[in-house]
């Protein structure tokens, strides 16, 4: 008797859209992580710094959702997610906490901007952020910089679990997942606020540390998830033969990743010039983002249930191509606009 079993190529599921959220929501958390630090460690001679941080992460905090809220295909399903709440669901349970973790990130950020300003100079629409209440602000900015970083443990919990509970795909389930994902974005974060106070070299010794102790807690975790021996290690032993372009990930992750290395151990004793910045910026960037492309999207060409694997082609539209530009661009907007609303309220501070 001869049995056949038909099967079919399966269709994407997430599109670049989700590639998009998981980057700019890390790089956000990344962001409040060093705030937060800022904020316990020397809040008196660390505002410069803690401030870029902060509205790092209000930008990226900013283009986050809007990426996962087009992700979802139909706007009606953010709101099923408030009708019909189910506490078991790791993606209803991100409909609370990404507005609580956009609502504290703006708190934070304002009353950081407030605690700049210190002048009767102001024009008219930026004067109530002079008003100065009866509490002390120093002590509500530790509140929120503490509540803001349990927001952010919040939706790191959240981000990571969504992916990393699926059985169907061995790659995704594995508690080293959101381990990986986590520190590709921490080490992305102090390239950038290097280039963003790019003015004020002394902070790069610091910021390098930063990326140095990220870097390696990366290649830690990298090491463990392929000696673990668990059925996720086992499909990452795999991907070899699944193609070439799995090989060459391998390669430019490890490349990228001594680079950065080699850039980081560089910037604790010497300044980096514009130029190496900018190497710098590129290479944290594309390894927080290629590591989430090759897992996110990649992964699902990848067979589950047959020995076909599912090709996928980038579409240059809205689904495709142009998502990630149109993102990285609104990303890019909003920080020129963030640092143009800076600098014109410092100038009024300073020669008003």
């Amino acid at each position: 008797m001869i049995r056949e079993i038909m099967a079919r190529p399966q269709e994407i599921a997430w599109l670049p859209w989700a590639v998009q959220y998981f980057f700019f929501i890390g790089l956000a958390c990344g962001s409040i992580m060093i705030a937060f630090w800022l904020r316990w460690r020397d809040p008196q001679n660390t505002s410069r710094l803690e401030l870029a941080a902060v509205s790092l992460a209000l930008v990226s905090g900013t283009v986050a959702p809007m990426a996962l809220s087009a992700d979802l295909h139909q706007p009606a399903r953010i709101w099923h997610f408030y009708a019909y709440f189910t506490p078991w669901s790791w993606m209803s349970l991100g409909s609370l906490f990404l507005p609580l973790f956009t609502l504290l990130v703006v708190s934070y950020f304002v009353l950081l901007l407030r605690g700049q300003l210190r002048t009767k100079s102001l024009p008219l629409w930026a004067r109530w952020l002079q008003f100065r209440p009866a509490w002390r602000e120093d002590k509500w900015l530790r509140g929120v910089a503490l509540a803001t970083l349990l927001s952010a443990f919040s939706i790191l919990l959240y981000t990571g679990r969504e992916v990393s509970v699926l059985r169907a795909q061995p790659l995704w389930y594995s508690l080293w997942l959101p381990w990986l994902l986590l520190l590709t974005a921490i080490q992305a974060v102090p390239p950038l606020l290097a280039y963003w106070l790019r003015q004020e070299p002394q902070w790069q010794p610091r910021l390098a540390r930063y990326q140095l102790i990220s870097l390696l807690l990366l290649c830690l975790s990298a090491l463990g998830w392929w000696l673990d021996g668990s059925r996720s290690s086992v499909a990452l032993h795999s991907l070899a033969t699944q193609g070439a372009v799995w090989l060459w990930t391998g390669i430019a992750f490890v490349g990228l990743t001594l680079l950065l290395l080699a850039l980081t151990w560089r910037a604790r004793t010497q300044v980096l010039g514009s130029n190496g910045l900018r190497v710098q910026c590129a290479a944290a960037l594309l390894l927080c983002w290629g590591v989430r492309w090759m897992l996110l999207m990649q992964t699902q060409t990848l067979p589950k249930f047959n020995v076909l694997t599912n090709p996928y082609v980038l579409p240059l539209g809205s689904e495709g191509l142009l998502a990630i530009l149109g993102t990285l661009g609104l990303w890019i907007a909003l920080i020129i606009g963030v640092r143009e609303l800076q600098h014109g309220l410092m100038e009024k501070k300073h020669y008003g």
